[in-house]
């Protein structure tokens, strides 16, 4: 079975979280094929993982300052910082027989072709269970799941160039300053793609694209009108409320 390949559009962070709840209910239903679709974001952004509190995860006078957008996910995991050009997300949704009913053993199958393609551009990345795709000097990103009764969603954030003293403060409480300590120390534990390969991000989705390709098979697709205006709806009545983002 083939995916369909979905590279178009640039939206807002509360769009991209409702895009992926569509999606994964419309392939749910068997109204879609199989879908992989790459985000391309129009500014800064927090995704929050479905269970943190707000308040203990973002310094907001910090985000508040800097209009950053802190958007809680539909599935699990960490908070992330994304700032658009810097960070390579991408979402699979898959009806249930495409992925391994083991979860552990989902993580590393579904990493199985974003690692070929960062190992094309010479990048020696590996699956590190349970969810990270890793370097030797650090973790480049990490995937989060959300599984339907006949579906699965499973969407990784990479880091291309992340700014990770920006990273820090938005994601320290109070921490309006970040010492060079502090940086110096998250940079052991954070790898980015751009530290080890000359290619530019575009150039690097192009390679997982390749991949991919080689993997599933694939065929380029848009958006039905359908799902962008449910996602719409969703946005504005879900993704952009304190009543989903700040309810813990």
């Amino acid at each position: 079975m083939t995916v369909r390949l979905i590279t178009e559009g640039e939206y807002d962070e509360a769009m991209h979280h409702a895009l992926d709840e569509v999606l994964l209910s419309r392939v749910d239903a068997g109204e879609i094929e199989p879908t992989v679709r790459f985000w391309y974001r129009t500014g800064p952004a927090v995704p929050l993982g479905r269970f943190q509190a707000y308040e203990d995860e973002v310094a907001t006078d910090y985000i508040e300052a800097e209009a950053i957008d802190v958007i809680r996910r539909i599935t699990g995991g960490g908070a992330m910082f994304a700032e658009p050009g810097d960070i390579i997300t991408y979402s699979m949704y898959l009806p249930a027989d495409m992925v391994p009913r083991d979860v552990r053993e989902s993580y590393e199958v579904l990493d199985e072709w974003v690692i070929d393609g960062l190992h094309r551009l010479s990048f020696d990345a590996f699956h590190e269970p349970l969810n990270d795709i890793s370097h030797e000097d650090g973790k480049i990103g990490g995937s989060a799941q959300l599984r339907a009764d006949d579906a699965v969603l499973h969407h990784t954030t990479m880091s291309y160039s992340v700014d990770i003293a920006r990273m820090l403060k938005a994601l320290r409480i109070g921490k309006e300053k970040v010492s060079d300590k502090a940086v110096k120390s998250a940079e052991k534990r954070v790898a980015r793609i751009t530290d080890y390969v000359p290619d530019s991000r575009d150039a690097v989705i192009d390679s997982l694209i390749e991949a991919l390709d080689a993997e599933y098979g694939t065929t380029t697709g848009t958006f039905e009108q359908e799902t962008l205006d449910r996602a719409e709806e969703l946005a504005e009545s879900k993704f952009q409320t304190d009543d989903w983002n700040k309810r813990l």
